[in-house]
């Protein structure tokens, strides 16, 4: 048999066999077989000189330095190869891929919750403080675009990571609007990122002033819109960090690389110092 005749009736099985993973053949150098979806990589190579038929395969797409792991190794020799040998390689494979890909379906966002907010009147009042779940729900209901970008950061780490998705996806948004963003575009962000700061926890406190405002890095332009609509009580701090943030320092450097994400770990609060010059109210 043909290593093309081969590559035909394995394709025709693991086309079949993955089809609810969604992966989709695609095109790649002479004597291999690939596929791809949104999930990952994967790929058969086959060894003229040695008879082995490799399975290797990738979660990120990075073209061609995509970093292919050896999953297995198995002898193939097409020419003693029948049907039935390579729908039983076809097999082996498929079940190797739905046991590493399986996990890695695509997640329903629909189905998750964006972080309830606590009650305005109620942080207002002093009853009860803003937490990040707040300021959260807060900034998707400011930026709807972005509520599916809080699902999945709920969907992949189990709960609501504040640093990851405003590192991530939140503080650009924030920084755009403050370069470029219209009066009332920018009247919206700081009236909210305001009230959730002057009545949220020290670690909202943390978020909006270092993770997010701190992100200015005392940028001239930039800090010169923020003192235009930031209130007094949040100014003060947030100079403070930004004296901080826009040097190269222990704490920019932890901020820039975060440790890894440990569940249930109570954080601490970076930059504190700074966040309690505030006056007390």
């Amino acid at each position: 048999m043909e290593l093309a005749e081969a590559y035909r009736l394995m394709d025709k099985a693991i086309s079949e066999n993955l089809k609810e993973l969604e992966f989709k053949k695609i095109k790649t150098a002479e004597g291999q077989l690939a596929y791809k979806s949104d999930k990952g990589l994967f790929r058969v190579l086959y060894d003229n000189k040695s008879n082995i038929m490799s399975l290797e395969c990738a979660y990120e797409d990075k073209g061609e330095d995509t970093a292919y792991e050896t999953i297995s190794k198995s002898l193939f020799e097409p020419e003693q190869a029948d049907e039935r040998e390579c729908r039983s390689f076809a097999n082996e494979v498929s079940d190797e891929i739905s046991s590493l890909f399986a996990a890695r379906k695509k997640v329903d966002l629909d189905k998750i919750k964006m972080p309830k907010a606590v009650s305005r009147s109620k942080a207002k009042n002093g009853v009860i403080s803003y937490d990040v779940d707040s300021l959260a729900n807060r900034f998707g209901v400011l930026y709807p675009d972005l509520k599916d970008a809080v699902k999945k950061n709920i969907s992949d780490y189990g709960e609501f990571l504040p640093e990851t998705f405003f590192t991530e996806v939140g503080t650009p948004r924030v920084l755009e609007v403050i370069r470029n963003g219209s009066e009332a575009e920018r009247k919206k962000l700081f009236k909210m990122l305001g009230e959730v700061y002057e009545d949220g926890t020290n670690e909202v406190q943390d978020i909006i002033g270092v993770t997010i405002l701190g992100a200015m890095k005392n940028d001239p332009a930039l800090m010169e819109v923020a003192d235009r609509y930031m209130t007094d009580y949040m100014a003060g701090p947030v100079h403070e960090i930004n004296k901080i943030t826009a040097r190269k320092n222990r704490y920019t450097k932890k901020l820039a690389n975060p440790p890894a994400y440990k569940p249930k770990k109570q954080k601490a609060n970076m930059l504190q110092n700074a966040l309690n010059q505030q006056q007390p109210r």
